[in-house]
């Protein structure tokens, strides 16, 4: 656990096969060349130096009691080991029971942040069932984009959006440029918010990349790519103020509501 304050528990689900890890011992196992491309152990800490507690669930099921008392659950990018290296535990496949946990999660006040990743459809993984809950949906596009790019054509520049209110006035806020690696798209039938789209110039021209939505009390982000916000990749271009931003955002009503009761932690920067 990686812990420095009490503005809000954020929970990163390990125990679904992920292929990211918060732990650097684990992502030394999934990947001993290179542990940076398991690793979001940068993403964690940038979160734990703002006062918020981050750990991991590393095994059992998400259940309501394995969900008590956290403000945003973060699940990256869950994929059958036959196409990456991941945590090693559990299935890929989130139970019924669990997605009815998690929905009465966000219900309730609480943040919820998926990453999903290129080529959705083939990592075993039924993360669209729980998001089609919430009127959205990872499609199984890879993107590219040969004018808009950072070295690559499928290391795509997205077309930042307005924001929605975040932690200093809205998502965007000190966000100006992002890129997604190997991307799909995402699309929604519940009126979200898109804070990044492709160019007119991609494969999938002006497709949602990043999008924001909320159910009930509680909030949920979606990426179209994982790798943003590893390791390698956080310190590039504005991903980290990204990053913060949505969690800040996603934690909102959870941190509201401690201050409701007078705990600590209730205020948020820029709210």
């Amino acid at each position: 656990m990686t812990e420095s304050g009490t503005l809000a528990r954020v929970v990163f689900d390990e125990a679904h096969s992920e292929a990211w890890t918060i732990r650097p011992e684990l992502a030394r196992q999934m990947q001993p060349a290179h542990p940076g491309d398991a690793s979001y152990a940068r993403a964690a800490a940038a979160l734990a130096e703002r006062d918020f507690v981050v750990d991991a669930h590393a095994d059992g099921q998400l259940t309501e009691e394995a969900l008590a008392g956290a403000g945003v659950l973060v699940i990256a990018h869950p994929s059958d080991p036959r196409w990456e290296k991941t945590t090693g535990t559990g299935t890929p496949r989130l139970s019924a029971a669990e997605l009815d946990a998690i929905e009465a999660f966000v219900a309730g006040g609480g943040g919820l942040i998926v990453l999903g990743e290129t080529e959705q459809d083939k990592y075993g993984n039924n993360l669209n069932e729980l998001l089609e809950r919430f009127g959205l949906h990872l499609e199984n596009d890879t993107v590219q984009d040969y004018e808009h790019n950072v070295s690559a054509p499928s290391w795509v520049l997205a077309d930042l959006q307005r924001g929605d209110r975040g932690r200093v006035g809205d998502l965007r806020a000190r966000v100006n440029a992002a890129c997604l690696y190997r991307a799909t798209t995402i699309s929604s039938t519940n009126g979200a918010t898109v804070l990044a789209r492709t160019h007119a110039t991609a494969s999938v021209p002006g497709a949602p990349l990043i999008v924001t939505a909320t159910h009930g009390q509680g909030r949920i982000a979606v990426l179209a790519d994982s790798d943003l916000f590893g390791d390698d990749c956080i310190d590039e271009l504005d991903h980290s103020e990204l990053w913060q931003n949505i969690v800040y955002w996603a934690a909102a009503p959870s941190v509201r509501a401690l201050a409701s009761v007078g705990l600590p932690g209730g205020a948020i920067p820029g709210q």
